[in-house]
């Protein structure tokens, strides 16, 4: 399944995943779509594992809001306000590593561009940090979060991260990595369970 495919497949089953949550009593909600792979940055092979799970996308105003607030934190280098203003923002999804704890998205959005379909998530706290030992080479940077970009390449989604790129605002005015010979961190393929997916 390509990304096109998972993204339009995404919102046909947000009913079922409101169905399936209301089933799993309180549980975490049904994901739209899953996504699962490796990562060659993790020490050892067997902890090398990058989950991404997403519940949804940052509404338009909620997005500028959070644009706003990181042009902000450029300016005034206020971390914990930044991060503060974060957490009040609605979870849009989640990934894992073979840390004991995962990371937030807290703003995600999406482009189903015919050439270049991608999704960029901004998570926290900032990759790495759960478990900095785990890693060939630990983040230094001091931010709360990291954004993620995933662009899909065949069959495969290539995870780049704000690690090693720079962060920038676009045109239309969402956060995105800067340029396009970033570094890969991860390669994901498709995991959204069976009965999620459209059938064809």
């Amino acid at each position: 399944m390509t990304l096109q495919n998972t993204l339009k497949s995404a919102s046909r089953v947000l009913m079922l995943g409101a169905l399936l949550t209301g089933a799993c009593h309180g549980a975490m909600a049904a994901a739209l779509f899953t996504l699962k792979g490796q990562t060659l940055d993790a020490k050892l092979p067997s902890e090398g594992e990058v989950r991404v799970s997403m519940l949804g996308w940052t509404e338009a105003d909620k997005a500028d809001a959070v644009v706003q607030q990181y042009k902000q934190y450029l300016a005034d280098k206020d971390a914990k306000k930044f991060n503060d203003f974060l957490q009040t923002q609605d979870t849009r999804g989640y990934l894992f590593t073979k840390e004991a704890t995962g990371y937030t998205v807290k703003y995600a959005w999406k482009s189903d561009d015919a050439i270049t379909p991608r999704m960029v998530l901004l998570v926290t706290p900032a990759l790495k940090s759960r478990n900095p030992y785990m890693w060939k080479q630990q983040s230094d940077s001091s931010a709360a979060f990291t954004l993620i970009e995933l662009q899909q390449q065949g069959d495969e989604l290539l995870m780049s991260t704000s690690l090693d790129t720079p962060i920038e605002i676009n045109l239309q005015g969402d956060l995105e990595l800067q340029g396009n010979d970033t570094n890969i961190f991860a390669r994901l393929r498709d995991d959204t369970p069976y009965y999620l997916k459209q059938s064809s």
